[in-house]
């Protein structure tokens, strides 16, 4: 990993996917001594794959992460589905 100049501004995704940008003031280390991401002033830690060089870099994260979520809900769905046809099943042959 490249050496950081603090302070240094980034973009990350809020839960919302809003892209916002943040001042970086400190290098984060909450558990142990391994380099977990960096910190705002408030105190706010951040790791490092949530940081992204420019708002652009933001965006298309935040659609690779929509994608991988659409990919589960079909699994999911294909999965309910199955059982919805076996419990169909299941109530013809017993009527």
């Amino acid at each position: 990993m490249t050496q950081r100049t603090y302070p240094y501004k980034a973009w990350v995704l809020q839960p919302s996917f809003k892209p916002v940008e943040v001042e970086l003031t400190q290098k984060s280390y909450p558990w142990s001594s391994t380099d977990y991401g960096d910190e705002t002033a408030k105190g706010k830690s951040y790791r490092t794959s949530e940081l992204h060089p420019s708002k652009d870099a933001a965006i298309a994260a935040g659609w690779i992460a929509v994608e991988r979520i659409q990919a589960d809900l079909d699994k999911r769905n294909e999965t309910l589905r199955k059982k919805r046809a076996a419990l169909n099943k299941a109530a013809e042959w017993t009527t």
